[in-house]
């Protein structure tokens, strides 16, 4: 049986472990003033707009014109921990190139030139992905250089000020 006492050092035990990883939070990263990319095997890289919260996730590049994301950036989906991954692009108005990404960034899965759906509503179809079990999921337009030859088993590089590990522990209280 738990005594009140007993739940009480429970509670201000999680209590001082929350504060001290609230208070580590590199407010940059909620920000998105630190600068982060990603490299694939043949050494092109795309620079990242990390989604990090539930609301991030949600939003993704929907709303987002062609000429307002480039050929050069991604956006890397940050989850936790590893787990069924499924998207959908709804309002997104130029096709992506989809790559799923395990915990240590070895490619898991990739759809190529998903198409846009420019609106929230059907018809046409909304194109939705496969599941692929995965912790990391990048999303970069259709047909750039850095997603063109990349497959299943390729082992991408994140390269950054605080460590992609670090920043998916964090991660886990902003969702």
């Amino acid at each position: 049986m738990t005594t009140i006492s007993q739940n009480t050092l429970k509670l201000i035990k999680n209590l001082f472990l929350l504060t001290m990883i609230i208070s580590g939070l590199n407010t940059n990263i909620a920000l998105g003033k630190e600068s982060f990319q990603i490299k694939n095997p043949s050494g092109n890289s795309v620079n990242l707009r990390l989604a990090l919260t539930r609301a991030e996730h949600t939003q993704g590049l929907s709303g987002l014109k062609s000429n307002e994301f480039k050929e050069s950036q991604g956006m890397l989906f940050v989850n936790s921990e590893m787990g069924p991954r499924r998207f959908w692009m709804p309002d997104t108005y130029f096709n992506l190139d989809i790559i799923f990404l395990d915990r240590d960034l070895k490619v898991v899965g990739v759809e190529r030139d998903v198409p846009a759906h420019p609106g929230m509503k059907e018809p046409p179809t909304i194109y939705k992905t496969e599941n692929y079990y995965a912790q990391f999921v990048l999303e970069t337009k259709a047909g750039s250089a850095f997603g063109k030859k990349l497959k299943r088993n390729d082992q991408l590089k994140f390269i950054g000020p605080t460590s992609l590990s670090e920043i998916a522990l964090k991660t886990r209280l902003m969702q």
